[in-house]
């Protein structure tokens, strides 16, 4: 795909994860809610929705003037995964770890094989 991929890719010896950015509003540095792809060595394929603290927070804050979520009474999503810090690297620390611990299969959903 070249250009027009939205993945960003991060390869490492345990798994492979893919970050889908918003080409028009993310950057590797700065991206703050993302949906991400984790292929496992076993052929297993996790999907997780990451975001960050502050990201939480803006989103709360949103939904308190909107209604939405009982007007931000509350945050919550099956994949969900909260960092501390924006961007790329930070949410593959994260995931590096889920994927050592085995936690990756408690925290991800299961993504069917694609074939």
């Amino acid at each position: 795909m070249g250009h027009s991929d939205p993945y960003v890719t991060v390869t490492e010896p345990t798994f492979v994860a893919r970050f889908l950015l918003n080409p028009d509003t993310d950057t590797q540095d700065s991206v703050a809610n993302v949906d991400a792809f984790v292929d496992l060595p076993d052929g297993s394929r996790w999907a997780l929705t990451i975001f960050t603290v502050d990201e939480v927070r803006r989103l709360l804050a949103r939904w308190k003037k909107s209604g939405e979520a009982a007007n931000g009474s509350y945050f919550w999503a099956v994949d969900q995964l909260i960092v501390p810090e924006p961007g790329v690297s930070a949410m593959t620390t994260a995931i590096r770890e889920l994927v050592r611990s085995g936690e990756i299969g408690s925290v991800g959903v299961r993504c069917e094989d694609p074939d």
